[in-house]
Protein backbone atom coordinates (compact mmCIF):
# COMPACT_ATOMS: atom_id res chain seq x y z
CA UNK A 1 0.00 0.00 0.00
CA UNK A 2 1.20 3.49 -0.78
CA UNK A 3 0.90 6.14 1.92
CA UNK A 4 1.07 9.82 1.03
CA UNK A 5 2.22 11.48 4.25
CA UNK A 6 1.38 15.19 4.42
CA UNK A 7 2.64 17.76 6.94
CA UNK A 8 2.07 21.42 6.16
CA UNK A 9 4.14 21.99 3.00
CA UNK A 10 5.90 18.59 3.07
CA UNK A 11 4.74 15.42 1.33
CA UNK A 12 6.49 12.05 1.31
CA UNK A 13 5.45 8.73 -0.19
CA UNK A 14 5.89 5.60 1.90
CA UNK A 15 5.26 2.20 0.31
CA UNK A 16 4.87 -0.99 2.31
CA UNK A 17 2.30 -3.78 1.95
CA UNK A 18 2.02 -4.49 5.69
CA UNK A 19 3.44 -1.56 7.62
CA UNK A 20 3.33 -1.28 11.37
CA UNK A 21 2.54 1.98 13.10
CA UNK A 22 6.12 2.09 14.45
CA UNK A 23 7.57 1.69 10.93
CA UNK A 24 5.51 4.63 9.66
CA UNK A 25 6.49 6.79 12.65
CA UNK A 26 10.18 5.88 12.17
CA UNK A 27 9.92 6.83 8.47
CA UNK A 28 8.35 10.20 9.37
CA UNK A 29 11.03 10.95 11.97
CA UNK A 30 13.88 10.01 9.64
CA UNK A 31 12.60 11.37 6.33
CA UNK A 32 10.59 14.39 7.46
CA UNK A 33 12.42 15.29 10.69
CA UNK A 34 9.18 15.47 12.69
CA UNK A 35 9.69 14.43 16.31
CA UNK A 36 6.18 13.73 17.65
CA UNK A 37 3.77 13.22 14.75
CA UNK A 38 0.05 12.78 15.34
CA UNK A 39 -1.40 10.91 12.35
CA UNK A 40 -4.88 11.49 10.99
CA UNK A 41 -6.70 9.68 8.22
CA UNK A 42 -9.51 11.53 6.40
CA UNK A 43 -12.06 9.38 4.56
CA UNK A 44 -13.98 10.26 1.38
CA UNK A 45 -16.79 11.81 3.44
CA UNK A 46 -14.35 14.20 5.12
CA UNK A 47 -14.49 12.45 8.50
CA UNK A 48 -11.11 12.29 10.23
CA UNK A 49 -9.73 9.47 12.36
CA UNK A 50 -6.64 9.47 14.54
CA UNK A 51 -4.15 6.75 13.68
CA UNK A 52 -2.50 5.59 16.91
CA UNK A 53 -1.46 1.97 16.36
CA UNK A 54 -0.91 -0.82 13.84
CA UNK A 55 -4.52 -1.95 14.27
CA UNK A 56 -5.68 1.46 12.99
CA UNK A 57 -3.46 1.02 9.92
CA UNK A 58 -4.95 -2.44 9.32
CA UNK A 59 -8.51 -1.07 9.59
CA UNK A 60 -7.72 1.56 6.97
CA UNK A 61 -6.28 -1.15 4.72
CA UNK A 62 -9.47 -3.23 5.07
CA UNK A 63 -11.69 -0.28 4.14
CA UNK A 64 -9.50 0.59 1.19
CA UNK A 65 -8.72 -2.86 -0.20
CA UNK A 66 -9.23 -1.59 -3.75
CA UNK A 67 -7.43 1.72 -3.37
CA UNK A 68 -3.66 1.48 -3.32
CA UNK A 69 -2.84 4.96 -1.99
CA UNK A 70 -3.78 6.44 1.39
CA UNK A 71 -3.24 10.02 2.56
CA UNK A 72 -2.05 10.37 6.16
CA UNK A 73 -1.97 13.89 7.56
CA UNK A 74 0.38 14.96 10.34
CA UNK A 75 -0.65 17.47 12.95
CA UNK A 76 2.37 19.11 14.50
CA UNK A 77 1.97 19.06 18.25
CA UNK A 78 2.99 22.40 19.68
CA UNK A 79 4.18 23.05 23.22
CA UNK A 80 4.75 26.09 25.41
CA UNK A 81 8.26 26.97 26.59
CA UNK A 82 8.43 27.13 30.38
CA UNK A 83 11.26 29.68 30.20
CA UNK A 84 10.00 32.35 27.75
CA UNK A 85 6.32 31.17 27.44
CA UNK A 86 6.40 31.04 23.63
CA UNK A 87 3.40 28.82 22.77
CA UNK A 88 3.86 27.64 19.18
CA UNK A 89 6.96 25.40 19.42
CA UNK A 90 6.96 22.23 17.30
CA UNK A 91 10.62 21.19 17.60
CA UNK A 92 12.57 19.87 20.60
CA UNK A 93 14.12 23.30 21.22
CA UNK A 94 12.19 26.52 21.75
CA UNK A 95 12.15 28.52 18.53
CA UNK A 96 12.59 31.78 20.48
CA UNK A 97 15.00 31.17 23.36
CA UNK A 98 16.52 27.75 22.51
CA UNK A 99 15.48 25.99 25.72
CA UNK A 100 14.98 22.22 25.41
CA UNK A 101 11.40 20.88 25.71
CA UNK A 102 10.69 19.44 29.18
Amino acid sequence: MLFNIVANDQEKLYENENPTYDEIIRFIKQQMNIISPLLTYIDDDGKSYYVNCTNDINEIKKKLAIIKKVNLYITLQSWTCEFCTYEENTEEKCEVCGQIKK
